[in-house]
């Protein structure tokens, strides 16, 4: 074996240690910082930041995770009532995300790039305007007297081990999102989203990859909803703004629009760091924190367009030693035939896109 081998095995098993052990202390080792609370928010805004992420992989933005975030919301509090399990609640929250998700796949066969955006917008504007003002009430904080109360799982009751509860979810759809990508599945979205025209000439659905995308992603956002009633407890309407969705939209592409991981981390820290922010500064600091997180996005924008997945990328590249991948063309850049090199980058991304579907009709 050789030493590149050996140093990047001791690497890969060291950064897994280290991630571990710091996953499993975080709600005790960020006390200094504040309470519990703060991490368990973080994470549920993961799971949405994750949600939107998930629909990079058909080149499509939908700003209507927020309102299946309440919809979720509202599934929860109609089987608790019901006197169901928690264990039986989590897979009928899942399965109640499949309708409102076929209606908005509905659109996104119709509508694509901005359309597809605004009519998911407009869906989420009716669903908070129509549904939640009735159903949840309009008080301006929680614990309104409109409120619907959710109680968490008996043995989550303590911010602490609800984190873990909340972590293993996250952790656990960021498994499946990866295994799916990773799949023959993840080969044909890649196609689709090279050449949609010549996916459906080879015989394939575009439209079934799409429902199946927009699926997945709505049933992230429900559980995340879910999750969001347990930890809160009592949630007024006006929590679910749709304009909170533009906000999500922002932190996948700083975590790297379409990346399993950068979504997590991006979901995850800027979740939680303006809680911190709020309890170290004794609430000096309220209204300046998404001040500070659009500063960092802009910056992640700027310098790093892959987000913190591209950055974890060259930072273990240049850990393990190897060299960095040559540059890709990619659709949204104009090609200029004069120049040679542009042409054989042009030739070299056409000859992925026919790979990608020959890969796809071979996994057939």
């Amino acid at each position: 074996m050789s030493a590149a081998v050996n140093r990047r095995n001791v690497l890969r098993w060291s950064g897994f240690s280290i991630l571990t052990a710091f996953v499993l202390t975080m709600p005790y080792a960020m006390g200094w910082a504040g309470s519990a609370f703060a991490i368990d928010y973080g994470v549920i805004i993961g799971m949405l930041v994750l949600s939107v992420s998930v629909l990079g992989w058909i080149g499509e933005i939908s700003l209507a995770p927020v309102a299946q975030m309440g919809f979720g919301l509202v599934v929860v509090n109609l089987l608790q009532e019901a006197g169901l399990p928690f264990l039986v609640i989590i897979p009928a929250v899942i399965l109640s995300s499949i309708p409102i998700s076929l209606l908005l796949g509905v659109f996104a066969l119709r509508l694509r790039g901005v359309y597809f955006a605004i009519a998911t917008l407009a869906f989420a504007y009716m669903a908070q305007k129509t549904f939640f003002q009735s159903y949840l009430g309009v008080q301006g904080g929680f614990g309104g007297s409109e409120s619907k109360t959710i109680t968490r799982p008996s043995f989550f009751t303590g911010s602490e081990r609800f984190y873990y509860l909340l972590m293993g979810s996250l952790l656990l759809m960021g498994l499946i999102c990866t295994l799916v990508n990773r799949s023959w599945i993840g080969t044909s979205l890649a196609a689709l989203r090279q050449s949609e025209a010549a996916f459906s000439v080879l015989g394939h659905s575009p439209g079934a990859y799409k429902l199946f995308t927009i699926c997945l992603s709505g049933a992230i956002a429900t559980v995340g909803g879910a999750y969001f009633g347990m930890l809160q407890g009592l949630v007024p309407s006006n929590y679910f703004q749709p304009a909170l969705a533009i906000l999500y939209f922002a932190f996948a592409v700083a975590g790297g629009m379409g990346s399993v991981a950068g979504a997590i981390v991006a979901g995850t820290a800027f979740g939680a760091i303006p809680k911190y922010f709020d309890s170290l500064s004794e609430g000096k600091l309220v209204g300046y924190d998404q001040f500070f997180i659009g500063l960092v996005s802009l910056g992640l924008v700027l310098w790093a367009p892959g987000g913190l997945a591209d950055i974890g990328r060259r930072i273990w590249r240049r850990l393990e030693g190897t060299a960095p991948p040559p540059p890709t063309l990619t659709g949204f850049e104009e090609i200029d035939l004069s120049d040679p090199t542009v042409t054989a980058r042009a030739a070299a991304a056409m000859g992925e896109a026919g790979e990608s579907l020959a890969t796809v009709e071979r996994a057939k």
